[in-house]
């Protein structure tokens, strides 16, 4: 029985007992017999938890709704019982049908939104274009532009913690509907920003999907899980205006996928801890798996050892880290020594426009301080001061 799998035999089988007259119990064993005999069956079969369920009108049980009562031992009450179940049941998959297909159709054109990242607001019904409040255009930009620096976004989070600059994000609430609120970011506060197409002007839909399983005995649905951008249902460039290109983009998220270390050989990683110089950059010259590096002794070591791991063979090659890093460092410095002035000029550049940039951020922070107080403080002066002494 390959239909039967191991996920099918981890849950409970139930056998679901039709006879629900006392004729058929009293003058029709066979056909009682051969219904419980399914439980032995399903026991042969690899179950182990099996479950009797008699047909209610076994006990004399009535159903009622709206617009009747129905005894199930009645077989014109069973009858309509059976068509009226089956015509709710395709009515509300019509339904449910005919509403996914009208939301994917406004997804074509590019006029669905459930909801609107932060940086943007709604323009008319269909349309999106950059929030106006130039602290939010500033701060998000900043981010990109931390980004085209560090190609990091995990450096890029700690930046932005360290200078303790806000990020705005999308707040919805019933009352009040959709606000921004500026808050320190998370981790993946950042990583959201620099992975959502919006910022690039482009209309993305079906970025997720849902993932349903059993577990425990229970159905457990798993939300939120990214698909590849070539199985989008909807991606349409050049949309709104963007905080980034379309390129830009897409090189951010290279950037991003070969951070990821211990994800394969086919990416670049990420730098890691240690002495070696080259760690993470070298591969191997016979089967082209990115070489480890190890530590012991004086100095580290290059190795390969992807054939062993996969495949239970002897290692491809290892060197000592200490020649290999002192001929490529001092290559390095002969090529930069000429630039070296330049090189501090910039460094001190960049030093400057990120306590500039940190700069900025407080100072329009500060400005919507005052300005949210001078509000409050005409709020207040408008109202009668016979029912300001009152409160």
């Amino acid at each position: 029985m390959t239909k039967i799998t191991v996920d099918h035999l981890g849950r409970g089988a139930f056998v679901y007992i039709r006879q629900s007259t006392a004729d058929q119990l009293l003058n029709n064993p066979e056909s009682r017999r051969r219904q419980y005999g399914l439980s032995d069956r399903a026991r042969q079969l690899g179950w182990t938890a099996v479950e009797l369920i008699v047909f209610c009108g076994l006990v004399g049980t009535v159903i009622v709704d709206e617009d009747g009562i129905y005894d199930p031992r009645h077989p014109n009450d069973r009858l309509l019982l059976g068509m009226k179940g089956t015509m709710s049941e395709l009515e509300l998959s019509l339904f449910r049908q005919r509403s996914q297909e009208a939301l994917k159709q406004k997804a074509r054109r590019g006029a669905l939104f459930l909801s609107v990242a932060a940086g943007y607001v709604r323009a008319g019904r269909d349309r999106i274009e950059k929030d106006p409040n130039q602290r939010v255009q500033e701060a998000l930009s900043l981010v990109f532009a931390k980004f085209s620096e560090l190609q990091s976004v995990r450096q890029v989070h700690v930046w932005l913690r360290a200078e303790g600059i806000a990020l705005p994000v999308a707040c919805h609430r019933a009352a009040e509907g959709r606000s921004i609120v500026w808050r320190l970011p998370l981790y993946n506060t950042v990583h959201n920003i620099l992975t959502n197409p919006v910022y690039a002007g482009a209309y993305a839909f079906g970025r997720t999907m849902s993932k349903v399983s059993v577990k425990d005995g229970r159905k457990r649905v798993e939300r939120g899980l990214r698909r590849p951008q070539s199985e989008w249902d909807v991606l349409l460039k050049d949309q709104h205006e963007g905080y980034i290109t379309w390129s830009e983009f897409e090189r951010n998220q290279r950037a991003i996928a070969n951070n990821a270390t211990g994800k394969g050989s086919a990416v670049t990683g990420a730098v890691r801890r240690g002495e070696l110089l080259l760690a993470g950059l070298l591969r191997c010259g016979h089967c082209g798996r990115k070489l480890y590096v190890g530590y012991g002794g004086k100095a580290g070591r290059y190795y390969c050892q992807g054939a062993l791991v996969n495949h239970g063979t002897e290692r491809c090659i290892s060197f000592g880290g200490l020649r290999a890093d002192n001929a490529v460092g001092t290559e390095v410095l002969r090529v930069l020594k000429p630039l070296g002035i330049d090189a501090a000029v910039k460094a001190l550049a960049a030093q400057t426009g990120e306590t500039s940039a940190a700069q900025r951020q407080l100072d329009l922070a500060l400005q919507e301080a005052h300005f949210a107080a001078a509000h409050a403080r005409r709020q207040y002066d408008a109202v009668d001061p016979v029912a300001r002494q009152s409160g």
